[in-house]
């Protein structure tokens, strides 16, 4: 069974892998799925900022862009269609 990952949108991705990052983010980790589409998760322990008074929570999946979930060569041929 694949892990699930939470994006910051509250929406679950399946068979992703963890992007690798030229530097070490301390509350957000990206992954990305077999078509290539990144997504940004919090980590389980994001701490708070240090000029900041609070911890950083996910939004609602409704506050997602647009075509969020959806893998780019999907949206460009989308887009043909109703052009």
């Amino acid at each position: 069974m694949s892990k699930v990952y939470t994006d910051v949108f509250n929406i679950q991705h399946t068979d992703c892998t963890v992007v690798d990052t030229i530097n070490e983010f301390s509350r957000i980790f990206i992954i990305q799925d077999k078509n290539g589409s990144r997504f940004t998760c919090l980590k389980d322990d994001a701490k708070p900022a240090k000029k900041g008074s609070g911890h950083w929570s996910s939004a609602s999946p409704e506050d997602a862009p647009q075509d969020y979930a959806v893998p780019y060569r999907s949206r460009k041929r989308q887009r043909k269609k109703l052009s």
